[in-house]
């Protein structure tokens, strides 16, 4: 369902007043379009006062030119074109086109495997988190400079061959068709006994649609076992819709932060009576006393949001191997009047109950702990799970002396999934 109520307004506006042809000839549909997306931009666009006055829209090629070229690059990475069944496929269905993996250097600059999709090609074939990846179409992936084309194209039937090293030492060889991926955003669930308390640990991967089922499945467990604190992993979560970050924050709240902001957003000097917030309703019988939350440089968007907005309500530890990604903005999403594109543009930032916001360059942990690739999920020997372990048993960790140097290196890396993002839809 496309959640976009405000589109026909300004489609109005912009058809009546937007075209400034002064010709008897008809405007062609791409003229239309680049007519709508810049007054878009020029209503909706955050840092829209840096937008040129009438430019020459015909000056740009198509409607990707003019986001990536009037985008207030000082600040925004992240207003784009993209393809809309692809948008779809990904925020309302959990579904894309590929392997269905995440990778990234360790320490040794190894490329590990950091997670894989239990639907998925290389979910079905075996591959494991922990896994190293040693050669593509047997190219040694440490001879690899340029990642753009090394995975090919997004067509069924594009098979590669792929070689491992799996936890055990083992070598893999391992033949892998691309196919469609549907997510579990739930990477895993369980309970630890640490003393005389039940922890609840989730590994939550991205805020979409399909969320909602995993995450009740998830707090069921928690909510039978009766724990009493729960460690968060959003280490490698990159956002999502804002409804679903929500909809995880109702369920982690005590019944004391009903019908309080969790966030409230902040738009543009032309928008502000779109200024809003967004109350809190607790969901289910889960009443935790402490919430530890575990991050990495790729978490991101809706998941700080998350972290920030739980911050002055509960009782929250932040435990991480450096700064979150940095993403305190949200975005509006515009399908194109064919409905083959659509437009996602920066409209917002956020900020929580304290008005605090603005974490451009990430939000600060409590506490260091490394990022482990060469253990499973849920093995309590796992760095940062060990770490947030340690914390709950002595209120201290041992802190981590991997440099971020390997991380950034893995931020070069492609990935399958969409860039981070905090998405959100009209209701």
């Amino acid at each position: 369902m496309k959640h976009l109520p405000i589109l026909p307004l300004i489609i109005a506006v912009l058809f009546v007043a937007g075209c400034k042809s002064t010709t008897n000839e008809e405007p062609t549909q791409e003229d239309l379009e680049k007519e709508r997306l810049f007054g878009l931009m020029d209503n909706w666009y955050l840092w829209n006062q840096t937008l040129p006055d009438n430019p020459d829209l015909s000056s740009f090629e198509n409607s990707t030119e003019i986001v990536n070229r009037l985008r207030y690059s000082a600040l925004d990475r992240w207003s784009s074109v993209g393809v809309a069944a692809t948008f779809n496929s990904y925020y309302n269905e959990g579904t894309y086109f590929g392997y269905g993996f995440s990778y990234g250097y360790n320490e040794d600059n190894e490329l590990k495997i950091r997670y894989v999709f239990d639907d998925s090609p290389f979910g079905k074939a075996g591959v494991k988190r922990g896994w190293t990846f040693t050669a593509i179409d047997g190219q040694n992936t440490q001879t690899i400079t340029d990642w753009s084309n090394v995975f090919g194209e997004n067509t069924p039937g594009f098979t590669q061959q792929f070689t491992f090293k799996n936890l055990a030492g083992e070598t893999k060889e391992l033949s892998i068709t691309k196919d469609v991926v549907t997510m579990n955003t739930v990477l895993h669930s369980d309970t630890l006994s640490i003393g005389s308390k039940t922890i609840g640990y989730l590994v939550f991967n991205n805020f979409i649609e399909p969320s909602r089922s995993e995450l009740d499945a998830a707090f069921d467990l928690f909510e039978r076992s009766a724990v009493d604190k729960v460690i968060l992993d959003l280490r490698y979560n990159g956002g999502g819709r804002i409804s679903v970050a929500t909809y995880l924050a109702n369920y982690l709240i005590g019944q004391q932060n009903n019908g309080q902001f969790l966030y409230r957003f902040v738009h543009n000097d032309d928008k502000t009576e779109n200024n809003s917030g967004q109350t809190l309703r607790k969901q289910g019988s889960l009443s935790i006393d402490e919430l530890i939350i575990l991050t990495t440089e790729a978490t991101a968007s809706a998941s700080e949001l998350l972290l920030n907005g739980l911050q002055p309500l509960m009782n929250v530890t932040h435990i991480g191997t450096s700064n979150t990604y940095g993403k305190p903005v949200g975005s509006y999403s515009w399908y194109s009047l064919d409905e083959t594109q659509v437009y996602t543009l920066i409209s917002f930032k956020v900020i929580n109950k304290q008005g605090d916001g603005e974490y451009f360059d990430g939000i600060e942990p409590d506490f260091t702990a490394c990022d482990d690739l060469s253990a499973s999920w849920g093995e309590r020997d796992e760095s940062m799970l060990s770490a947030a372990i340690e914390y709950l048993e002595t209120g201290n960790t041992g802190g981590c002396s991997v440099q971020t140097k390997t991380i950034l290196k893995t931020l070069q890396l492609p990935n399958e999934a969409y860039i981070p993002s905090a998405i959100f839809e009209w209701n």
